[in-house]
Protein backbone atom coordinates (compact mmCIF):
# COMPACT_ATOMS: atom_id res chain seq x y z
CA UNK A 1 0.00 0.00 0.00
CA UNK A 2 1.52 3.08 -1.14
CA UNK A 3 2.11 6.71 1.22
CA UNK A 4 -0.64 8.18 -0.43
CA UNK A 5 -3.19 5.71 -0.10
CA UNK A 6 -2.52 5.66 3.78
CA UNK A 7 -3.43 9.04 3.67
CA UNK A 8 -6.95 9.01 1.46
CA UNK A 9 -10.02 9.04 3.35
CA UNK A 10 -11.71 5.72 2.93
CA UNK A 11 -9.20 3.89 1.17
CA UNK A 12 -8.20 0.92 3.20
CA UNK A 13 -9.83 -1.76 4.00
CA UNK A 14 -10.10 -0.90 7.55
CA UNK A 15 -11.46 2.67 6.87
CA UNK A 16 -14.25 1.50 4.38
CA UNK A 17 -15.06 -1.09 7.56
CA UNK A 18 -15.31 2.13 10.02
CA UNK A 19 -17.13 4.26 7.30
CA UNK A 20 -19.99 1.75 7.20
CA UNK A 21 -20.27 1.06 10.72
CA UNK A 22 -20.73 4.50 10.76
CA UNK A 23 -23.30 4.91 8.38
CA UNK A 24 -25.35 2.18 9.44
CA UNK A 25 -25.25 3.29 13.04
CA UNK A 26 -25.23 7.18 12.48
CA UNK A 27 -25.97 8.21 8.99
CA UNK A 28 -29.63 6.30 8.72
CA UNK A 29 -31.06 6.81 12.00
CA UNK A 30 -29.92 11.18 11.19
CA UNK A 31 -31.65 10.83 8.01
CA UNK A 32 -34.74 9.14 9.36
CA UNK A 33 -34.83 11.79 11.93
CA UNK A 34 -34.27 14.67 9.16
CA UNK A 35 -37.27 12.55 7.23
CA UNK A 36 -39.33 12.32 9.86
CA UNK A 37 -38.61 16.60 10.87
CA UNK A 38 -39.30 17.74 7.53
CA UNK A 39 -41.94 15.79 6.45
CA UNK A 40 -44.08 16.16 9.82
CA UNK A 41 -42.74 18.66 12.13
CA UNK A 42 -41.11 21.44 9.83
CA UNK A 43 -44.36 21.88 7.95
CA UNK A 44 -46.24 22.65 10.83
CA UNK A 45 -43.90 26.11 11.35
CA UNK A 46 -43.48 29.27 9.17
CA UNK A 47 -40.15 28.89 7.48
CA UNK A 48 -39.45 32.41 8.97
CA UNK A 49 -40.34 31.41 12.37
CA UNK A 50 -37.62 30.66 15.46
CA UNK A 51 -38.96 27.36 15.70
CA UNK A 52 -38.50 26.30 12.50
CA UNK A 53 -34.72 27.87 12.39
CA UNK A 54 -33.86 25.82 15.96
CA UNK A 55 -35.33 22.58 14.46
CA UNK A 56 -32.89 23.33 11.54
CA UNK A 57 -30.04 24.78 13.15
CA UNK A 58 -30.74 21.26 15.50
CA UNK A 59 -30.65 18.91 12.72
CA UNK A 60 -27.56 20.59 11.02
CA UNK A 61 -25.40 20.86 14.90
CA UNK A 62 -26.21 16.57 14.96
CA UNK A 63 -24.96 16.39 11.56
CA UNK A 64 -22.11 18.03 11.96
CA UNK A 65 -21.65 16.60 15.92
CA UNK A 66 -22.25 12.68 14.18
CA UNK A 67 -19.39 13.52 11.52
CA UNK A 68 -17.31 14.55 13.93
CA UNK A 69 -17.35 11.32 16.20
CA UNK A 70 -16.61 9.34 12.66
CA UNK A 71 -13.37 11.13 12.32
CA UNK A 72 -12.35 11.12 16.13
CA UNK A 73 -13.57 7.35 15.94
CA UNK A 74 -11.34 7.26 12.73
CA UNK A 75 -8.63 8.05 14.48
CA UNK A 76 -8.61 6.20 17.20
CA UNK A 77 -9.28 3.32 15.45
CA UNK A 78 -6.50 3.54 13.21
CA UNK A 79 -4.23 4.56 16.14
CA UNK A 80 -5.38 1.54 17.77
CA UNK A 81 -4.43 -0.26 14.25
CA UNK A 82 -1.00 1.51 13.43
CA UNK A 83 -0.31 -0.29 17.34
CA UNK A 84 -1.25 -3.61 16.50
CA UNK A 85 1.27 -3.32 13.01
CA UNK A 86 4.20 -2.63 14.90
CA UNK A 87 3.79 -4.84 17.49
CA UNK A 88 2.93 -7.28 14.38
CA UNK A 89 6.03 -6.08 12.92
CA UNK A 90 8.12 -6.45 16.12
CA UNK A 91 7.14 -9.96 17.15
CA UNK A 92 7.85 -11.01 13.21
CA UNK A 93 11.82 -9.19 13.43
CA UNK A 94 11.74 -10.47 17.05
CA UNK A 95 10.74 -13.99 15.94
CA UNK A 96 12.98 -13.77 12.26
CA UNK A 97 16.37 -13.16 14.82
CA UNK A 98 15.38 -16.21 16.89
CA UNK A 99 15.44 -18.40 13.78
CA UNK A 100 18.49 -16.77 12.56
CA UNK A 101 20.43 -16.72 15.95
CA UNK A 102 19.41 -20.21 16.31
CA UNK A 103 20.71 -21.10 13.32
CA UNK A 104 24.37 -19.20 13.18
CA UNK A 105 27.62 -20.81 14.68
CA UNK A 106 29.80 -18.28 13.75
CA UNK A 107 31.00 -15.14 16.12
CA UNK A 108 30.62 -13.06 12.83
CA UNK A 109 27.26 -14.31 11.70
CA UNK A 110 25.43 -14.40 14.99
CA UNK A 111 26.73 -10.17 15.70
CA UNK A 112 26.04 -9.63 12.26
CA UNK A 113 22.56 -10.98 12.37
CA UNK A 114 21.72 -9.10 15.61
CA UNK A 115 22.85 -6.02 14.34
CA UNK A 116 20.32 -6.02 11.02
CA UNK A 117 17.83 -7.02 13.06
CA UNK A 118 18.20 -4.10 15.49
CA UNK A 119 18.33 -1.80 12.76
CA UNK A 120 14.86 -3.48 11.47
CA UNK A 121 13.39 -2.66 14.77
CA UNK A 122 14.69 0.60 16.09
CA UNK A 123 14.82 2.05 12.29
CA UNK A 124 18.47 3.22 13.46
CA UNK A 125 21.16 4.16 10.12
CA UNK A 126 23.44 2.88 12.71
CA UNK A 127 24.19 0.01 14.88
CA UNK A 128 27.87 -1.51 16.01
CA UNK A 129 28.23 -4.42 17.83
CA UNK A 130 30.97 -4.39 20.87
CA UNK A 131 32.59 -7.66 22.38
CA UNK A 132 34.94 -8.29 24.53
CA UNK A 133 36.26 -12.17 24.33
CA UNK A 134 37.42 -12.12 28.37
CA UNK A 135 35.90 -9.98 31.21
CA UNK A 136 38.99 -7.92 32.17
CA UNK A 137 39.25 -6.79 28.35
CA UNK A 138 37.92 -3.54 27.24
CA UNK A 139 35.08 -3.74 24.37
CA UNK A 140 36.04 -3.54 21.22
CA UNK A 141 33.96 -2.75 17.51
CA UNK A 142 33.37 -6.66 16.13
CA UNK A 143 30.82 -5.62 13.41
CA UNK A 144 29.35 -2.58 11.62
CA UNK A 145 28.96 -1.81 7.77
CA UNK A 146 31.37 1.16 6.96
CA UNK A 147 28.36 4.04 7.91
CA UNK A 148 28.23 2.75 11.05
CA UNK A 149 32.12 2.05 11.53
CA UNK A 150 32.60 5.53 11.16
CA UNK A 151 29.94 6.88 13.27
CA UNK A 152 32.10 4.70 15.87
CA UNK A 153 35.50 5.89 15.07
CA UNK A 154 33.86 9.57 15.61
CA UNK A 155 32.03 8.77 18.71
CA UNK A 156 34.27 5.84 19.78
CA UNK A 157 34.73 7.19 23.44
CA UNK A 158 30.97 8.30 24.24
CA UNK A 159 29.97 4.76 23.36
CA UNK A 160 32.34 2.74 24.93
CA UNK A 161 31.24 4.39 28.04
CA UNK A 162 27.64 4.70 27.23
CA UNK A 163 28.09 0.63 26.90
CA UNK A 164 29.89 0.51 30.67
CA UNK A 165 26.94 2.84 31.82
CA UNK A 166 24.73 -0.20 30.36
CA UNK A 167 26.52 -2.88 31.62
CA UNK A 168 26.49 -1.18 35.30
CA UNK A 169 23.27 -0.16 35.56
CA UNK A 170 20.56 -2.71 34.05
CA UNK A 171 21.43 -3.53 31.05
CA UNK A 172 20.53 -0.26 28.84
CA UNK A 173 21.65 2.96 28.73
CA UNK A 174 20.67 6.09 26.33
CA UNK A 175 21.75 9.31 26.23
CA UNK A 176 19.37 12.16 23.74
CA UNK A 177 20.13 10.22 20.71
CA UNK A 178 22.42 7.23 21.46
CA UNK A 179 21.28 3.99 23.28
CA UNK A 180 23.14 1.12 24.21
CA UNK A 181 22.33 -2.42 25.25
CA UNK A 182 24.53 -4.62 26.82
CA UNK A 183 24.50 -8.90 26.85
CA UNK A 184 26.82 -11.73 27.91
CA UNK A 185 27.58 -14.56 26.21
CA UNK A 186 28.80 -16.51 29.47
CA UNK A 187 30.86 -15.00 32.57
CA UNK A 188 33.83 -14.38 31.00
CA UNK A 189 32.75 -12.78 27.80
CA UNK A 190 30.61 -9.55 27.27
CA UNK A 191 29.13 -7.60 24.55
CA UNK A 192 26.74 -4.31 23.91
CA UNK A 193 24.61 -3.02 20.83
CA UNK A 194 24.98 0.63 20.62
CA UNK A 195 23.01 2.60 18.32
CA UNK A 196 21.71 6.16 17.67
CA UNK A 197 17.91 6.32 17.42
CA UNK A 198 18.05 9.92 16.98
CA UNK A 199 15.45 10.41 19.75
CA UNK A 200 14.26 8.95 22.89
CA UNK A 201 13.42 4.95 21.50
CA UNK A 202 10.23 3.56 23.03
CA UNK A 203 9.99 1.10 26.23
CA UNK A 204 8.72 -1.24 23.58
CA UNK A 205 11.90 -0.65 21.06
CA UNK A 206 13.68 -0.85 24.05
CA UNK A 207 12.56 -4.04 25.45
CA UNK A 208 12.68 -5.98 21.76
CA UNK A 209 16.38 -4.55 21.81
CA UNK A 210 17.23 -6.11 24.73
CA UNK A 211 15.47 -9.43 23.78
CA UNK A 212 17.41 -9.22 20.58
CA UNK A 213 20.90 -9.17 22.52
CA UNK A 214 20.32 -11.44 24.76
CA UNK A 215 19.50 -14.03 22.14
CA UNK A 216 22.75 -13.28 20.46
CA UNK A 217 24.28 -13.48 23.57
CA UNK A 218 22.57 -17.20 24.15
CA UNK A 219 23.60 -18.02 20.60
CA UNK A 220 27.22 -16.89 21.25
CA UNK A 221 27.24 -18.95 24.51
CA UNK A 222 25.83 -21.98 22.39
CA UNK A 223 28.70 -21.34 19.45
CA UNK A 224 31.41 -21.47 22.37
CA UNK A 225 29.96 -24.66 23.53
CA UNK A 226 29.42 -26.54 20.12
CA UNK A 227 33.50 -25.45 19.31
CA UNK A 228 34.56 -27.15 22.65
CA UNK A 229 32.77 -29.81 21.83
CA UNK A 230 34.18 -30.14 18.35
CA UNK A 231 37.26 -29.37 19.76
CA UNK A 232 37.27 -32.43 22.06
CA UNK A 233 35.86 -34.35 19.81
CA UNK A 234 38.96 -34.22 17.24
CA UNK A 235 41.02 -34.61 20.04
CA UNK A 236 39.32 -37.84 21.33
CA UNK A 237 39.36 -39.08 17.91
CA UNK A 238 43.19 -38.70 17.74
CA UNK A 239 43.93 -40.22 20.75
CA UNK A 240 41.54 -43.13 19.63
CA UNK A 241 43.02 -43.22 16.04
CA UNK A 242 46.23 -43.50 17.67
CA UNK A 243 45.26 -46.52 19.81
CA UNK A 244 44.14 -48.31 16.59
CA UNK A 245 47.51 -47.39 14.52
CA UNK A 246 49.43 -48.95 17.14
CA UNK A 247 47.21 -51.89 17.69
CA UNK A 248 47.25 -52.99 14.10
CA UNK A 249 50.19 -53.82 12.99
CA UNK A 250 51.25 -51.55 9.68
CA UNK A 251 48.23 -49.47 10.01
CA UNK A 252 49.68 -46.18 11.19
CA UNK A 253 48.25 -43.54 9.71
CA UNK A 254 45.83 -45.52 7.79
CA UNK A 255 43.11 -43.45 9.21
CA UNK A 256 44.18 -40.09 8.63
CA UNK A 257 44.84 -40.90 4.77
CA UNK A 258 41.35 -42.25 4.56
CA UNK A 259 40.26 -38.96 5.36
CA UNK A 260 42.57 -37.03 3.29
CA UNK A 261 41.61 -39.08 -0.11
CA UNK A 262 38.00 -38.89 1.31
CA UNK A 263 37.64 -35.45 2.13
CA UNK A 264 38.78 -34.67 -1.84
CA UNK A 265 36.70 -36.69 -3.44
CA UNK A 266 33.91 -34.60 -1.40
CA UNK A 267 34.78 -31.53 -1.95
CA UNK A 268 35.47 -32.55 -6.00
CA UNK A 269 31.16 -33.89 -5.83
CA UNK A 270 30.57 -30.44 -3.83
CA UNK A 271 29.67 -32.40 -0.26
CA UNK A 272 28.14 -29.79 1.95
CA UNK A 273 30.40 -28.43 5.11
CA UNK A 274 27.92 -30.75 7.44
CA UNK A 275 28.30 -34.03 5.40
CA UNK A 276 32.09 -33.13 4.84
CA UNK A 277 32.58 -32.76 8.81
CA UNK A 278 30.83 -36.09 9.05
CA UNK A 279 32.51 -37.97 6.67
CA UNK A 280 36.13 -36.79 7.88
CA UNK A 281 35.35 -38.27 11.19
CA UNK A 282 34.05 -41.42 9.63
CA UNK A 283 36.91 -42.01 7.34
CA UNK A 284 39.27 -41.13 10.82
CA UNK A 285 37.59 -43.94 12.39
CA UNK A 286 36.23 -46.18 10.22
CA UNK A 287 38.36 -48.71 11.70
CA UNK A 288 37.65 -48.32 15.50
CA UNK A 289 35.91 -51.73 15.49
CA UNK A 290 39.13 -53.39 14.88
CA UNK A 291 40.67 -52.46 18.64
CA UNK A 292 37.75 -54.96 19.58
CA UNK A 293 39.44 -57.53 17.64
CA UNK A 294 42.68 -59.36 19.67
CA UNK A 295 45.59 -59.00 17.44
CA UNK A 296 46.00 -62.86 17.18
CA UNK A 297 43.29 -62.58 15.01
CA UNK A 298 43.49 -60.24 12.70
CA UNK A 299 44.59 -62.55 9.41
CA UNK A 300 41.76 -64.36 10.31
CA UNK A 301 39.41 -62.89 7.84
CA UNK A 302 36.09 -64.24 9.41
CA UNK A 303 37.35 -61.93 12.32
CA UNK A 304 37.94 -58.82 10.74
CA UNK A 305 34.81 -58.99 8.80
CA UNK A 306 33.36 -58.07 12.38
CA UNK A 307 34.59 -55.00 12.37
CA UNK A 308 32.43 -52.54 10.57
CA UNK A 309 29.42 -53.94 13.06
CA UNK A 310 31.88 -53.33 16.08
CA UNK A 311 32.67 -50.31 15.46
CA UNK A 312 29.39 -48.86 14.65
CA UNK A 313 28.46 -50.35 18.34
CA UNK A 314 31.49 -48.14 19.98
CA UNK A 315 30.20 -45.29 17.93
CA UNK A 316 26.47 -45.80 18.24
CA UNK A 317 26.27 -45.26 22.10
CA UNK A 318 28.31 -41.99 22.26
CA UNK A 319 26.18 -39.12 21.32
CA UNK A 320 28.46 -37.09 19.38
CA UNK A 321 29.31 -40.19 17.43
CA UNK A 322 26.16 -41.99 17.05
CA UNK A 323 25.26 -40.24 13.45
CA UNK A 324 28.37 -41.47 12.13
CA UNK A 325 27.88 -45.09 13.12
CA UNK A 326 26.05 -46.39 10.25
CA UNK A 327 28.46 -44.71 7.99
CA UNK A 328 31.15 -46.60 9.84
CA UNK A 329 28.56 -50.08 9.40
CA UNK A 330 28.48 -50.17 5.91
CA UNK A 331 32.16 -48.69 4.65
CA UNK A 332 32.79 -52.44 3.31
CA UNK A 333 29.41 -52.46 1.03
CA UNK A 334 30.12 -52.66 -2.31
CA UNK A 335 28.45 -51.24 -5.29
CA UNK A 336 27.18 -54.88 -6.56
CA UNK A 337 25.63 -55.63 -3.24
CA UNK A 338 28.49 -58.59 -2.65
CA UNK A 339 29.87 -56.44 0.13
CA UNK A 340 29.36 -56.89 3.95
CA UNK A 341 27.50 -57.04 6.46
CA UNK A 342 24.68 -56.60 5.45
CA UNK A 343 25.05 -56.87 1.18
CA UNK A 344 23.86 -53.78 0.68
CA UNK A 345 24.14 -52.30 -2.93
CA UNK A 346 23.90 -49.13 -5.10
CA UNK A 347 22.53 -46.01 -3.66
CA UNK A 348 21.50 -47.62 -0.16
CA UNK A 349 24.91 -47.56 1.00
CA UNK A 350 25.34 -43.76 2.25
CA UNK A 351 27.18 -41.68 0.04
CA UNK A 352 29.65 -41.11 3.12
CA UNK A 353 30.68 -44.63 3.12
CA UNK A 354 31.13 -45.19 -0.39
CA UNK A 355 33.17 -43.05 -0.49
CA UNK A 356 35.50 -43.92 2.39
CA UNK A 357 35.26 -47.60 0.62
CA UNK A 358 37.25 -46.03 -2.47
CA UNK A 359 39.59 -43.92 0.37
CA UNK A 360 40.30 -47.53 1.82
CA UNK A 361 40.92 -48.78 -1.18
CA UNK A 362 43.34 -46.37 -2.38
CA UNK A 363 44.96 -46.06 0.78
CA UNK A 364 45.25 -49.74 1.53
CA UNK A 365 46.77 -50.04 -2.65
CA UNK A 366 49.45 -47.02 -2.20
CA UNK A 367 50.79 -48.79 0.95
CA UNK A 368 50.90 -52.50 0.27
CA UNK A 369 48.76 -55.10 2.38
CA UNK A 370 48.46 -58.28 2.62
CA UNK A 371 51.56 -59.66 0.63
CA UNK A 372 50.68 -57.38 -1.91
CA UNK A 373 53.41 -54.69 -3.23
CA UNK A 374 52.65 -50.72 -3.15
CA UNK A 375 50.54 -49.68 -6.73
CA UNK A 376 51.68 -46.52 -8.42
CA UNK A 377 49.37 -43.74 -8.92
CA UNK A 378 48.66 -44.84 -12.14
CA UNK A 379 48.53 -48.25 -11.23
CA UNK A 380 45.70 -47.43 -8.33
CA UNK A 381 43.58 -45.45 -10.93
CA UNK A 382 43.46 -48.83 -13.04
CA UNK A 383 42.52 -50.59 -10.39
CA UNK A 384 39.62 -48.22 -9.79
CA UNK A 385 38.55 -48.01 -13.19
CA UNK A 386 38.19 -51.94 -13.32
CA UNK A 387 36.20 -52.11 -10.21
CA UNK A 388 33.91 -49.09 -11.18
CA UNK A 389 30.61 -50.14 -11.14
CA UNK A 390 31.46 -53.32 -8.87
CA UNK A 391 32.80 -52.50 -6.21
CA UNK A 392 33.11 -48.65 -5.98
CA UNK A 393 30.17 -46.51 -6.90
CA UNK A 394 30.71 -45.25 -11.04
CA UNK A 395 30.99 -41.44 -10.05
CA UNK A 396 33.09 -41.91 -7.35
CA UNK A 397 35.41 -43.29 -9.39
CA UNK A 398 34.98 -40.47 -11.67
CA UNK A 399 35.13 -37.84 -9.39
CA UNK A 400 38.24 -39.41 -8.37
CA UNK A 401 39.83 -39.87 -12.14
CA UNK A 402 38.79 -36.02 -12.48
CA UNK A 403 41.19 -35.30 -9.33
CA UNK A 404 43.95 -38.04 -10.67
CA UNK A 405 44.11 -36.57 -13.83
CA UNK A 406 44.70 -32.96 -12.69
CA UNK A 407 47.51 -34.38 -10.18
CA UNK A 408 45.33 -33.62 -7.16
CA UNK A 409 44.09 -36.89 -6.21
CA UNK A 410 46.84 -36.71 -3.16
CA UNK A 411 48.49 -39.95 -4.26
CA UNK A 412 51.46 -37.46 -6.29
Amino acid sequence: MGGGSRHSLFSQRFDRAVLASYFLGGIVPIAALFYVVREHVLPRYEPDSLEFIGWVAGGTSLALLSLAVYFALRRISNAALSRVRADNQRLASLLAASRELGAAREQLAIFASASQRARELSGAATVAVLFASESDKPLELRHADAESRSWFLAHGEDLLALAAEAEGGGGVAADAARLAIAFRASPSTRGALVLEHGGAASAETTDALATVAGMAGTALQRSDLEDAQRNFFAHVTELLVTGLDGHVVGRRGHGSNVARFANRIAHEIGLDAARKERLHFTAMLHDIGMIKIDPSRHLDLKSVRAHPVLGARMLSRIRLWEPIAPLVLHHHERWDGHGYPEGRSGESIPLEARIVTIADAVDAMSRGESQRAAKSPDEIAKELQQNRGTQFDPALVDAFMALHSRGESGLE
